[in-house]
């Protein structure tokens, strides 16, 4: 293993981490959902709503944001092919529960998604 690679895993695993502070709270930064091709599938806790999921690719190439309820692209560009892949990483019921789930965990009142 190189140096490069060494680094980002302990970057993930820095990055994907619970922050607490007692004057301003508990903050999750990002959990990474899962990974299709080059890409990572990431919910930022504490983020604003709509519900949605965000998908970054290794090189930056790709960087969108997709709504939680139906997969809908919010934000930024992708490519046909590349769309395809999040959908069908979407349409797994696994896939859809844990993002629900990861959306909710720092989520209070009407902002939780079920």
């Amino acid at each position: 293993m190189n140096v490069k690679e060494v680094l980002s895993q302990y970057l993930e695993r820095y990055i994907n981490q619970t922050i607490v502070n007692e004057e301003f709270g508990v903050y999750f930064i990002k959990e990474l959902v899962g990974r299709t091709r080059n890409m990572k599938i990431e919910i930022y806790g504490n983020d604003h709503n709509p519900p949605h999921f965000h998908v970054k690719s290794n090189d930056l190439s790709i960087d969108a944001t997709f709504r939680l309820d139906d997969c809908e692209l919010l934000k930024g560009e992708i490519g046909r092919k590349d769309k395809k892949r999040i959908e069908a990483f979407f349409a797994d019921q696994k896939s859809q529960l844990l993002m629900r789930e990861l959306w909710n965990k720092s989520k209070s009142g009407n902002s939780k998604i079920l």
